[in-house]
């Protein structure tokens, strides 16, 4: 409950951080997001590999720091830090979306999160709970001087992760060939 309380604040902070942006800001804001967007209008040829390979980069990244982090007490500080900032990258995009393009946003934003970063995020949901739970189960073992069997829980800890992993995987192709093909589908919605 209380990962999932932290993402959906990390949503809310980033759509209203969105709608407060400077001018210079906001500016540059808009500019990337209606080349964006014409780009995918206009039908300009997309590099979907070098896209995808930029992506598993991004996802894996944020995996395996997860995955660190969580083997060290200070990953229930940085772990949630993580899922904050990930909530946050996603929330901003759909306010500098729906900011922009008005009601037309709101499909266009839906359109963007829906499927792949709806799944990234409770992928690092799940990432980040059971990287919590190794490092409060290391924190009782070290300070509270609580026995606990650690072999079946890392094993059971790195079998999620390679599950994550793979899962991971799969929606970073949905990113890559799926959602520029439903923008594209919904292009006629920008002006």
């Amino acid at each position: 409950m209380f990962l999932l309380i932290i993402a959906i604040l990390g949503i809310v902070i980033g759509i209203i951080f969105s709608n407060i942006l400077s001018a210079p800001d906001e500016k540059l804001v808009y500019t990337k997001l209606t080349s964006f967007f014409n780009n995918l209008k206009d039908d300009v040829k997309i590099d979907y590999w070098k896209n995808l390979l930029e992506i598993l980069k991004n996802n894996f990244l944020y995996l395996g720091c997860i995955l660190i982090f969580g083997i060290s007490i200070i990953g229930l500080v940085l772990n949630n830090f993580i899922l904050f900032f990930k909530s946050f990258i996603l929330g901003f995009s759909i306010g500098g979306i729906i900011s922009i393009y008005l009601y037309q946003g709101l499909i266009l934003s839906f359109v963007y999160v829906f499927p792949s970063l709806i799944i990234n995020l409770l992928l690092y949901l799940i990432a980040v709970y059971y990287a919590n739970m190794f490092s409060l189960n290391l924190f009782d073992v070290l300070f509270r001087k609580k026995s606990f069997n650690f072999p079946p829980f890392i094993k059971r800890y790195f079998k999620i992760f390679g599950i994550l992993a793979c899962l991971l995987f799969i929606s970073s192709l949905l990113e890559t060939f799926l959602t520029p093909f439903l923008l594209k589908l919904f292009s006629f919605l920008i002006k």
